[in-house]
């Protein structure tokens, strides 16, 4: 597993994870923005597309949405968006890729979540996981990622 690092930063409201995948830049970007790799790992693009001024809209679930704001897009770089859910705060979420050699690192950190904090921490890494399979060829079965979720849940 590649995860570097993650961190809950309570005072802040923020969570943040440090990650390596083992793909360039150029296809880390693709499973981050593009429409048919985001139900794999994330969730089904409903509207909007991720460039910088847009707005996007994100079913996680049946029924259940997130819509961002792309606040800032910067290909195979940076894409910082806010982040809301219709029961949860306004927050903003920050990636940042760096190439390393044959792999990228990802830098994660979302800010602004409130008590959802200690809920997020586990949730990115699930999804990261998720991600990280995806782009390696060897995507996980949706139908797993609760039980996936649970298992990453500090005790």
């Amino acid at each position: 597993m590649p995860l570097i690092t993650r961190s809950i930063q309570p005072a802040n409201e923020r969570v943040s994870h440090s990650w390596s995948i083992a793909v360039p830049p150029d296809r880390l970007w693709w499973g981050l923005t593009d429409p048919e790799a985001l139900p794999h790992w994330l969730g089904a693009l409903t509207s909007g597309r991720f460039v910088g001024g847009d707005v996007v809209t994100v079913e996680h679930g049946e029924d259940y949405f997130c819509t961002s704001q792309i606040l800032e897009c910067e290909p195979e770089q940076l894409l910082r968006m806010t982040w809301e859910f219709p029961d949860e705060p306004l927050s903003h979420v920050l990636i940042e890729l760096t190439p390393v050699g044959s792999t990228t690192h990802l830098a994660l950190t979302h800010d602004g979540l409130g008590i959802e904090a200690v809920n997020y921490l586990p949730g990115w890494h699930t999804h990261l996981l998720y991600l990280e399979d995806l782009l390696l060829g060897q995507p996980r079965p949706m139908a797993d990622f609760w039980s996936t979720h649970e298992g990453l849940i500090d005790p």
